[in-house]
């Protein structure tokens, strides 16, 4: 049988995953510092605004629709041309107060009937979303990541035993704020579309954990004298050519989805493949290491419990 990585291969991951989990720490810290200053480029999904869908003259582009919609009044709008239709159509993004967003379709008709006739232009479809309930989405958005990794810490915690759950979520954690990073870093927009790209990428980095720690739970039933340490490292080298492949054919479709799918998934796309990326180095070198470092934490705390046992029972110095 073909194997991309020869199962033969016995690398000593743990041995080089002291300076990711440090690089790791670092990276979350920035994100962190960059989530501060400059901050998430919010959509009006989270700031409130309008969309507008219009079709144009096919003699028309960005650049005149923009021109126009400046002269109309309207100069803050962001005009994106949406590759994937058969027509000359754009999507036209406004933040604007709450009186004016109401009639924002008819703004936009308005502006473009100064121009062209009847019937050369279409308003296809105008939708809003107010102050309140944009930062109402951005609250469930925030508390759907943090939901997301709790249910996954309960599961883990019930499925394997509690030293492998820390691991499993300080890497989706770290999956999730550094694909976090890197979009504030392309200053790309956060909408709802990055938040179900973000809890695509939470699920899809426990999928690859969940495959290792299972090879570890078996090793440890059918190789009991084997010390963690070298089951561990075992269970990622067995483990290391599905990893690169599952990878590698999900990041084939997500390219396509980016290069092809226009602007309505192409960022959805682009954060899945940040995040798909990020996961690689996060499931070896992030999530295993904190399997040792949870199983020295009981050792040592059952070597405290027997020690002040032992102290307990010890008969006490006779005195003169």
């Amino acid at each position: 049988m073909f194997h991309l990585i020869p199962t033969t291969l016995n690398y000593d991951f743990l041995k080089m995953s002291r300076p990711f989990v440090w690089a790791s720490t670092a990276f979350v810290i920035a994100s962190f510092v960059l989530l501060l200053k400059p901050g998430l480029n919010y959509g009006i999904d989270f700031t409130g605004g309008a969309e507008v869908e219009v079709s144009a003259p096919a003699s028309w582009d960005t650049g005149k629709l923009r021109d126009t919609l400046k002269s109309g009044g309207m100069g803050d709008a962001q005009v994106i041309k949406i590759e994937d239709s058969k027509r000359n159509e754009y999507l036209i993004k406004t933040q604007v107060d709450a009186e004016k967003t109401q009639n924002m379709g008819d703004m936009v008709k308005g502006i473009l009937s100064k121009t062209l006739q009847e019937g050369e232009y279409q308003i296809e479809k105008a939708d809003q979303v107010g102050p309140q309930a944009g930062e109402e989405l951005r609250s469930s958005a925030i508390l759907s990541v943090l939901m997301a990794a709790l249910g996954i810490l309960i599961y883990i915690t019930f499925r394997f035993d509690f030293r492998f759950a820390p691991g499993i979520v300080r890497a989706l954690l770290f999956d999730v704020i550094a694909t976090l990073g890197v979009w504030i870093l392309l200053r790309r927009e956060f909408n709802l579309s990055t938040v179900a790209a973000l809890l695509t990428v939470a699920g899809y980095s426990c999928n690859d954990t969940i495959v290792i720690y299972d090879r570890i739970r078996d090793y440890q039933k059918t190789h009991p004298n084997m010390s963690l340490y070298d089951i561990v490292n075992r269970s990622i080298n067995l483990n290391l050519g599905r990893t690169v492949l599952t990878v590698l054919c999900t990041n084939f479709v997500v390219v396509s989805l980016w290069m092809l799918g226009g602007p309505v998934l192409g960022d959805f796309a682009l954060c899945m493949l940040i995040g798909f990326s990020i996961s690689i180095p996060s499931t070896i070198f992030v999530a295993n290491p904190m399997v040792m470092y949870m199983e020295k934490r009981i050792h040592a705390k059952e070597d405290r419990a027997k020690a002040a046992g032992k102290a307990a029972t010890a008969p006490s110095p006779k005195h003169a």
